[in-house]
């Protein structure tokens, strides 16, 4: 054999001498009752796991409510927004002027919710998650009794500032609620578990429409 043959097969012999036990370049592979990791339990619901999820959920059912609340008494407070104006004036509003108030106390929730929920990553991080869905229930409990003194007063300006922090509650709600649902809820759970946030808003929404039928 020439000498530059012998050469190469002595190489190729080292090479093989050296490889591992898989072969060239191959790895040692374990039977698949040994190279497998053992099997997890799945993920189940726990009691205390449900009971966090349902207490957030909360806030999104108060969050769909005061989204359809305002539509069912429309009547009763234009004629309550047309009363306080004219015991405060002395002559009955015009036409123009009710549509703007029953106007702006429907839309200044959307302002609220817009400008709060700018908010949520930085309350979220200052609180906590949990800290923060307890410390902005206050602002749902605060909105309420401002828009239930409004009939003691009375005046219609309670009712657009109670809309306007009930709309601020339910921005930092939208936002907090997924986030903390998420953040607690096992992977493969993550997905139904987090869809109960859309799922309390539309019963929010279907509770207020058929209580105020």
């Amino acid at each position: 054999m020439p000498h530059g043959f012998q050469q190469i097969q002595e190489e190729e012999e080292e090479e093989e001498a050296s490889a591992p036990l898989g072969g060239f370049g191959g790895s040692l592979e374990l039977p698949p009752d040994l190279d497998d990791p053992p099997p997890s339990r799945p993920p189940r619901l726990t009691p205390s796991l449900l009971l966090a999820v349902f207490a957030a959920t909360l806030s999104s059912l108060q969050f769909g409510y005061h989204i359809g609340v305002i539509n069912a008494p429309q009547k009763v407070l234009e004629a309550e927004y047309n009363l306080t104006w004219t015991q405060r004036w002395g002559s009955p509003p015009p036409p123009t002027t009710i549509s703007a108030l029953w106007a702006l106390s429907v839309a200044i929730f959307s302002v609220g919710g817009m400008a709060s929920s700018l908010g949520v990553a930085e309350l979220a991080n200052r609180l906590g998650r949990k800290g923060a869905l307890l410390a902005v229930n206050g602002l749902a409990v605060a909105g309420g009794v401002l828009m239930g003194g409004a009939k003691l007063g009375p005046t219609y300006i309670l009712i657009i500032i109670g809309r306007f922090v009930v709309g601020t509650y339910s921005g930092l709600a939208s936002g907090l609620v997924p986030m903390y649902v998420g953040e607690i809820a096992p992977i493969r759970l993550r997905g139904a578990l987090g869809a109960l946030h859309q799922l309390g808003i539309v019963c929010g929404i279907l509770g207020a429409q058929v209580g105020g039928a």
